[in-house]
């Protein structure tokens, strides 16, 4: 037992085939930004703020993975670990030259989008919770474990997806952009978050592994500066445990107004299709729609007793009945889907008819032209029409026009003269030309 209790921990050791040197020298090197590196910054973001505006999570990823804001964070991780300021000045200034460029470049992008609207990629950004800072730790603890190994690991590109530190960048940019100061400032301390603990689990890290101090320092010197990275933590952590205690209080919240919903109000021949729980101000107010049988005065007031079974005691009670059946009322939401859709249809056609070349309207135009006179004239068997250059029109039909356009109609040779006449008066009133000719066929 013993024995397998000493290989296990021999094989979960990090300290085995750990490259300080190396180490060291890579993430030096990538703090520094240099040219090649800050075309890949503004492309990253160009490229993260169109997967953002469309809601294309792959156009996401891959702006991810081409940009070089990682090296700068891991820096700023490393120079605290091994006490190198100037390493530490140096990522700092990397980290907020990065930062405004790619803050500058997705704000300029969304000022000329002609989207620019809260898709729902953007709107997942803006408030993070303590769950975020547990990606960013461990995806910062994957990412310097990965790079402290002697043999360069292929697990870099996961980290650079799992930290996400572009698209809330991008995001803070929409927000900068549109005036929208909520979603600034929330994805900007989500892009804060994840660079804080990233950095942090690279300090663990280096520490755990004892690289070597850069520079002395005294004992006194390096309880404060773990004092700092504590207080650090702390302040960073502390809105993103509001958020989640916030998320995990509503979720609980609807799971009780759903209870309550389904097992008090709903009633065979009843149904609740839809509720709101709005908060005005000082008043909190669950506002239920109710279909098929209504529920009675009495029953209401017993209703709103038996919300304080389930923790609603603070919330008032607002039924919205209406005395459509749930089976009409089922009818009445699939007739408005069908209308909906129906709409969409239209614009998806109207939207692809304005594509068309000017070739194509003129042949849907006269094959409608066509259709309209086989049905205004009854006594025409047969309509077909053709293009002639003007020089090869029959000489009986005069025309000012470069292109001759021909109805060739097929009727009784009763009323032909007749039809004649009247075709051709109809498509000259409808095509408002005299390009276009009625001729017996």
């Amino acid at each position: 037992m013993s024995g397998l209790l000493e290989t296990f921990r021999k094989r979960l050791s990090l300290k085995a085939g750990t490259d300080q040197e190396g180490t060291v020298r890579r993430v030096s090197q990538g703090a520094s930004l240099t040219t090649e590196n800050l075309w890949l910054l503004m492309c990253s973001a160009i490229l993260a703020s169109i997967g953002l505006d469309t809601s294309s999570a792959a156009v996401v990823i891959g702006a991810m993975l081409i940009s070089p804001l990682m090296g700068p964070i891991l820096g700023v991780g490393l120079a605290m670990g091994v006490t190198d300021r100037r390493l530490l000045q140096r990522s700092l200034r990397e980290l907020a030259l990065g930062t405004g460029l790619s803050l500058a470049a997705s704000a300029l992008y969304f000022l000329v989008s002609p989207l620019a609207t809260a898709t729902p990629e953007l709107v997942a950004r803006t408030r993070p919770t303590l769950l975020d800072v547990g990606v960013a730790f461990f995806g910062g603890l994957a990412g310097i474990v990965a790079g402290s190994r002697r043999d360069v690991s292929l697990a870099l590109p996961g980290v650079a997806i799992a930290t996400a530190l572009m698209p809330p960048l991008c995001t803070a940019g929409f927000g900068l952009a549109t005036g929208n100061w909520s979603f600034l400032f929330g994805a900007f301390y989500l892009f804060m978050l994840n660079a804080v603990f990233i950095a942090l689990a690279t300090f663990f890290v280096v520490r755990f592994l004892r690289f070597r101090h850069h520079e002395e320092a005294t004992e006194q010197d390096r309880r404060r500066e773990h004092r700092m990275v504590a207080a650090v933590a702390i302040i960073a952590a502390l809105p993103s445990m509001y958020f989640l205690y916030d998320a995990a209080r509503k979720l609980r919240e609807n799971a009780r107004i759903a209870s309550f919903v389904h097992r008090e109000i709903e009633r065979p021949g009843r149904s609740a299709p839809q509720w709101e729980h709005q908060h005005n101000g000082s008043a909190d107010i669950l506002k239920v729609y109710i279909a098929g049988q209504p529920v009675e005065a009495a029953q209401v007031e017993s209703l709103r007793v038996r919300m304080r079974r389930y923790g609603l005691d603070r919330v008032s009670l607002d039924l919205v009945q209406s005395d459509v059946s749930a089976e009409d009322l089922t009818r009445l939401q699939g007739e408005v889907q069908r209308g909906i859709l129906r709409a969409i249809a239209t614009a998806t056609a109207t939207r692809d008819s304005t594509a068309l070349s000017q070739a194509q309207r003129d042949t849907v135009r006269l094959f409608a032209m066509a259709r309209e006179l086989a049905s205004a004239f009854p006594e025409i068997h047969d309509v077909a029409y053709s293009r002639w250059p003007n020089m090869l029109a029959p000489d009986s039909v005069p025309s000012r026009g470069a292109f001759l356009i021909t109805f060739a109609i097929r009727s009784s040779r009763a009323t032909r003269a007749d039809i004649l006449a009247r075709a051709q008066a109809l498509v000259r009133t409808r095509l408002a030309s005299d390009s276009f000719v009625v001729v017996p066929r």
